[in-house]
C-alpha cells in the first residue's frame, strides 16, 4: 500500500512538472522572426475596447495608460499564462505585483502594437491582419493602503475583415 502511494505521489509531481515545461521553454526560446511575418502586415480587421473595472460604486478606467496587441506565438502563449494563468483571458491582480520577466524577446518586442487609452478608457487598433492576438491594458488606482486594480488580458481571433469589440476584465 505504501508503494502504490509513493508511485501515485511520484506520478503526479512528474505530470505537474511536464505541465510547466514547455511554457519555460517557450520563455528561454528566442522568437523566429518568420513566426510572426504574418503580424507585420496591414490587414482588414480592427480591434476596439474598453478598459473597465467598477469598484466601490466608481468606475476606474484605463485612461492614459497604454493598451497592447500581441501577436500569437508560442512565446505569447508562455508569457500570458505565466501573467494570467492561461492564454484566453485573465486578470493580474496588482497587489501581486509586476510579472518579472528577465528580457522579453525582441521580436517579441518588436511585433507588438500599442495604443493609448483614451480619457473614457477605450482604445482601438485598425489594420489589423487575420490571426490570432492578445489584447491587454492595466486598470490601477490608488486604495486606502495599497494600489488596487490590475492587469488584464483576452484572446481573440481576427479574420475576414472582422471589426471585434472587447471589454477588459
Amino acid at each position: 500500500m505504501k508503494y502504490a502511494a509513493l508511485l501515485l505521489a511520484l506520478a503526479l509531481a512528474l505530470a505537474a512538472c511536464s505541465q510547466f515545461e514547455p511554457q519555460q521553454s517557450a520563455l528561454s526560446t528566442p522568437v523566429a522572426p518568420a513566426e510572426l511575418d504574418w503580424a507585420r502586415k496591414p490587414g482588414a480587421n480592427a480591434v476596439s475596447g474598453i478598459a473597465l473595472i467598477k469598484a466601490g460604486g466608481t468606475n476606474h478606467t484605463c485612461a492614459g495608460q497604454s493598451a497592447n496587441l500581441i501577436p500569437d506565438s508560442a512565446y505569447a502563449r508562455a508569457r500570458m499564462t505565466a501573467i494570467f494563468g492561461n492564454a484566453t483571458k485573465g486578470m493580474r491582480a496588482a497587489s501581486l505585483g509586476a510579472e518579472k520577466f528577465d528580457r522579453d524577446d525582441p521580436v517579441y518586442v518588436a511585433t507588438l502594437r500599442t495604443t493609448r487609452c483614451d480619457g473614457s478608457g477605450s482604445f482601438s487598433f485598425s489594420r489589423v491582419p487575420d490571426g490570432v492576438w492578445y489584447v491587454t491594458s492595466s486598470v490601477k488606482w490608488q486604495g486606502t493602503t495599497q494600489v488596487e486594480g490590475g492587469s488584464m488580458m483576452q484572446r481573440v481571433d481576427l479574420r475576414g475583415g472582422r471589426q471585434v469589440r472587447v471589454t477588459l476584465p
